[in-house]
């Protein structure tokens, strides 16, 4: 039995240190505390995240925020326009949302304040407010990932036991495509061993495609730690004890696996996508905003970092791209008239060679690394 309390938030608009380079969101809201989906290898039961008691009780016990758009509204007053996403740490079409329509709500507000959105989520429940997510999209930008791992319903029953179906997701991605709205596929976790394999990657890929999604988004780096680490190898050694020697050897104290092992599962996906001719990002986001050259020049440093992280399977393999990106949209002036000026090697963070790059990106248009990459090499 699930049983939700409503509470009054204090805030509702977290913004990032750094802006995401797999879903370009700045901002985070999270309209519900704990998931009823339940997802078995889902990380938002660490300590870092949670915020109930037990950890038993984060699929039983919802918070419902039922003052969020109201907040939201008087600190969007005071936020300076940028991707908000829904959620982090929760999903925002869990059940209680048909109750509580705090996520509906909440879309409503950032349309009024013209406000682009990213969503994450596992429930076709999205299709509902596909008219406020067409207005986003129109005014100024969205996106909608639907999470999904694998089509194998005995997997799934372990893995997923109370999300709605993979084909009730697809079909809600479908869709929302057809009405305008990018829609793609968040691959993520590729679950080591279980859901790793050539058969299982290419029939996602290729149901993604024949549905018309947009992108999709490979994770082969699925943490582990603290509780979601006790509750995953509770659940290997009741059901795949053969796995458990083999988790030991590729995890040892890390939260992360082996980056060989995420380079190669990385690899895999990524070819299986350019085969099927299909995105491996989500397309940088374009609305209007103060000083929009220079947040297009730091999408674009971003989206190189992505690609290198994913080659090297090191999330700090880009840093130096990320903290540049972030100098460049703190510029109070036109990064055009740094440029001309000769001037770019002396924004924080940015050395000859960056600046190389990004005087090839405001003279052309275009960056000569970044279609490598683009083009799936795990060699540049």
């Amino acid at each position: 039995m699930v049983e939700f309390k409503e509470v009054k938030a204090k805030t509702i608009l977290n913004k990032y240190k750094y802006r995401d380079n797999w879903f370009w969101c700045r901002y985070g809201i999270n309209p519900y505390r704990g998931c009823q989906f339940a997802c078995n290898y889902c990380d938002a039961v660490t300590e870092k995240y949670l915020v109930h008691e037990n950890v038993e009780d984060f699929s039983r016990i919802i918070y419902v925020k039922t003052n969020a758009p109201e907040l939201l509204e008087k600190e969007l007053e005071k936020a300076e326009k940028d991707v908000v996403a829904l959620s982090g740490v929760t999903d925002p079409y869990q059940p209680a949302e048909r109750k509580y329509e705090i996520t509906r709500r909440i879309l409503e507000t950032l349309r009024d304040k013209n406000f682009p959105v990213h969503i994450g989520t596992k429930s076709d429940l999205v299709l509902r407010d596909a008219d406020v997510l067409s207005e986003i999209s129109k005014k100024s930008w969205c996106a909608v990932s639907f999470t999904i791992t694998t089509f194998d319903k005995k997997l799934l029953l372990l893995l997923e036991p109370f999300s709605p179906s993979p084909e009730r997701r697809i079909e809600a991605m479908r869709r929302l495509a057809e009405a305008g709205i990018r829609a793609g596929v968040d691959f993520t976790p590729i679950i080591p061993y279980i859901l790793d394999e050539d058969n299982n990657i290419q029939e996602l890929v290729r149901k993604a495609s024949e549905n018309n999604a947009k992108y999709i988004l490979p994770g082969s780096g699925m943490t582990l730690r603290s509780n979601q680490r006790i509750r995953w190898f509770k659940l290997l050694k009741e059901n795949w004890p053969e796995l458990v020697e083999k988790y030991e050897k590729l995890y040892g104290e890390s939260q992360e696996p082996h980056r060989e092992y995420m380079v190669r599962i990385n690899r895999k996906a990524f070819e299986i996508c350019k085969a099927f001719n299909i995105k491996t990002y989500i397309q940088p986001p374009d609305f209007e905003r103060p000083l929009k050259e220079n947040f297009e020049a730091a999408n674009l440093l971003l989206l190189i970092a992505y690609f290198k992280e994913k080659r090297t399977g090191n999330p700090y393999a880009a840093w130096a791209y990320h903290k540049a990106a972030q100098n460049i949209e703190e510029l109070k002036e036109s990064i055009h008239d740094i440029r001309n000026r000769n001037a770019l090697e002396k924004i924080p963070g940015i050395g000859k060679n960056l600046a190389k790059i990004i005087k090839e990106i405001l003279d052309t248009g275009k960056c000569e690394k970044l279609e490598r990459l683009n083009n799936g090499s795990f060699e540049a």
